[in-house]
């Protein structure tokens, strides 16, 4: 806020040394000229959420933080007018996405966002994510999560890998969604939750403040940028970075001013710039020249004691970094351009198992698993030849023999000119993670195997049974055939001499004999598929329809039922038997379960996509209910009892052995009292 102040009060200013004279005005507006932006004033709305240090509104509603006064020096610098917007971060991302908002700052990069906003080059700021616990429910290992339930910002990443960590370890959390990381310590804080995460920066800033204990469980580290809605404000993200660009290579600049006083959480008094101007104004109107004299050196004191303040700062920000790489929970590594290490931070000790010493230059090389020493040290060294980021997960070998899993990355570090001078980077022990994915992996091989075991012992029973299907059914023809034909001739030779119940029991044996007959006949049918080998050659489907249609027309006739064949149907690869048992039974059912006193409609149509061909029946039927339509393709599954609708269950069995004989895929769309559709999906012929 008070950049922007600032620029109100030099106006104001500018406004009022008009009024003293035409020169006045030339001079003040020649001290002005490095301080003002150029071109159109814009104002830039931008969303804010309670997120301390980075940004929050404080007590008074003025949003401050790291964000906001890096945000601050670059409107002044561009000529902006800021707006802040105060919403919580769910609130804050909907109104970006709808235009309500220009620009939204702290927002962690990751693949889905970059589909939804657009991101500028240089990172604002590094940070990862940390469990907090509270004092009634320590949190000291990782299993101790497992069955607790840990508050998080609701839509954040940090809820997303936290899920997908918990997932891969096999614990089970209850995870409690609040709309800012206030409301998540406070979930903690009173005892709706067992710990909280929050990015390290506010927990280690707030954690106190609501009785939580900081845990070293962290995850995750991200950088951190400012977004604009996709497609919108590019001049924004490009103003960003051109200010980041000057600021990171300058060890004096805002950049680090401000990381430092915030890194601290003091609050350093800073001269309002108005001050020296008004002050120039006032001895300008004593005399021109000497005023022009004076404001100059004015500036050149001013800039000297910015330089003064500027060094001390830095040197006090050095030591506030290098206290956090001393307990920095990931390792952190430095090189030069070559890629040959410079420093290591004491964590990155801890998980390699390597002292300093042996760590500097490509000592830590020789302690990288030989599986993994070749594969990094050339990927290491061809993105230090490029001036690439790195990124890898590899093993270290401790000097106990235990491996330690991490996942690598480094990015350059820039000289002020814009040179690569070395690189920073970080590890992370993913050790319990790694060991977690390959008992995973070794249980997914071993249910793998089994499930390949069973198949086999599957299919070998599956060709036993159609084999015993088929001795059992051809046996039966025999027997069965003597009973349907003795049944034939009494019935017909000896009626007369029959009673009324006598007849009525014998016209009951002639149909149990002929709907025994066609059931052994589908039970062949079913059974001999399969046992020879299938033709693959073009088949007419036009010719084929024409020939089915024209033996069904007489029953179609009786019931005045309609069937509309498609005049385009093309060729498909099959075999003609196959084929013609496929569509017989398909037609046959359209027909065959039409609602009573309502004469069956059916049609068949055929959709190309692309080297495959779908032919449908679909009827006007009484329809299928969702619960069986996945059981219907079994055998002797039916739906409906003998009297109403006459059938053996075999039909659609046989339709789905048979199209999958062919390499196809057939499945059916239904609804009660709609009717059903049959797809089927073969090959086209060329």
């Amino acid at each position: 806020m008070r950049h922007n102040q600032g620029v109100r009060v030099e106006k104001g200013y500018r406004r009022r040394a008009s009024q003293g004279g035409v020169i006045l005005f030339m001079v003040l507006m020649a001290a002005f000229l490095p301080f003002t932006a150029y071109g159109q004033p814009r104002t830039v709305r931008v969303g804010v959420y309670q997120n301390e240090p980075k940004i929050f509104m404080d007590k008074n509603s003025n949003a401050s933080g790291i964000f906001i006064e890096l945000l601050n020096e670059i409107a002044a610098q561009e000529g902006w007018t800021l707006v802040y917007v105060r919403c919580d971060w769910a609130g804050c991302l909907q109104a970006l996405e709808e235009g309500k908002i220009d620009l939204m700052p702290d927002v962690a990069y990751s693949e889905e966002r970059d589909g939804l906003y657009d991101f500028h080059q240089t990172p604002v700021i590094e940070s990862w994510s940390r469990v907090y616990s509270s004092s009634s429910t320590p949190i000291t290992k990782i299993s101790d999560l497992n069955g607790k339930r840990i508050a998080v910002l609701r839509g954040s990443i940090q809820q997303a890998v936290f899920e997908q960590l918990m997932q891969g370890f096999g614990y089970e959390v209850t995870i409690v969604p609040a709309d800012s990381f206030e409301k998540v310590f406070a979930l903690a804080a009173e005892g709706s939750a067992d710990a909280a995460i929050s990015n390290h920066l506010f927990g280690d800033y707030s954690h106190e403040k609501f009785g939580l204990l900081k845990t070293t469980f962290d995850f995750n580290p991200v950088a951190l940028y400012f977004a604009t809605a996709n497609g919108r404000n590019h001049d924004l993200l490009e103003a960003i970075d051109r200010n980041l660009n000057n600021w990171i290579p300058e060890s004096s600049s805002t950049y680090y001013t401000t990381l430092g006083k915030w890194a601290g959480k003091e609050t350093n008094y800073r001269v309002p710039q108005y001050i020296f101007w008004i002050i120039g104004g006032i001895i300008s109107l004593l005399v021109i020249a000497a005023g022009i004299i004076f404001l100059l050196r004015q500036q050149v004191k001013v800039r000297t004691q910015h330089l003064e303040q500027a060094n001390a700062g830095l040197q006090e920000s050095q030591q506030r970094y290098q206290t956090l790489a001393r307990i920095s929970p990931v390792g952190i590594f430095q090189t030069d351009i070559k890629g040959t290490t410079t420093y290591v931070n004491p964590k990155w000790c801890a998980i390699s198992g390597l002292t300093v010493a042996q760590a500097l230059g490509d000592g830590w090389l020789e302690a990288v698993h030989p599986d993994d020493r070749e594969r990094l040290s050339k990927g290491w060294h061809e993105s230090a030849q490029h001036g690439q980021a790195s990124y890898s997960d590899y093993r270290f070998v401790r000097p106990d023999g235990t491996l330690a899993w991490v996942m690598g990355q480094a990015v350059p570090e820039m000289s002020p000119d814009g040179q690569i001078i070395g690189y920073v980077g970080t590890i992370t022990d993913i050790t319990e993670r790694k060991q977690a994915e390959e008992k995973i992996s070794k249980l997914n091989a071993e249910l793998e195997l089994r499930v390949q075991e069973r198949t086999l012992q599957l299919e070998v029973a599956n060709k036993d049974l159609e084999s015993f299907s088929y001795s059992v059914s051809h046996d039966l023809r025999a027997p069965l055939r003597a009973v349907s034909g003795f049944a034939e001739i009494i019935a017909r030779r000896h009626r007369a001499s029959l009673n009324e119940e006598g007849q009525h029991y014998m016209d009951n044996i002639v149909q149990a004999s002929e709907r025994m007959g066609h059931l052994i006949d589908d039970l062949l049918k079913y059974a001999r598929l399969g046992r020879s080998s299938v033709r693959q050659e073009p088949v007419s489907l036009a010719s084929l329809m024409h020939e089915i249609s024209k033996n069904m027309q007489p029953r179609l006739n009786e019931i005045h039922g309609t069937l509309n064949i498609a005049e385009d149907l093309p060729s498909v690869m099959g075999d003609l038997t196959l084929l013609r048992q496929i569509f017989n039974n398909l037609l046959e059912n359209a027909v065959k379960y039409h609602k009573a006193d309502y004469p069956p409609n059916v049609t068949v149509a055929c959709q190309t996509e692309g080297r495959y061909i779908v032919v449908s029946v679909a009827d006007t039927g009484i329809g299928i209910p969702t619960e069986y339509q996945e059981k219907i393709f079994n055998i002797f599954q039916r739906l409906h009892s003998e009297d109403e609708y006459p059938g053996t269950g075999i039909g659609l069995a046989t339709v789905k052995k048979s199209v999958e004989l062919l390499g196809g895929r057939v499945w059916v769309e239904s609804k009660t009292g709609e009717g059903s559709k049959f797809s089927v999906k073969l090959t086209r012929a060329v």
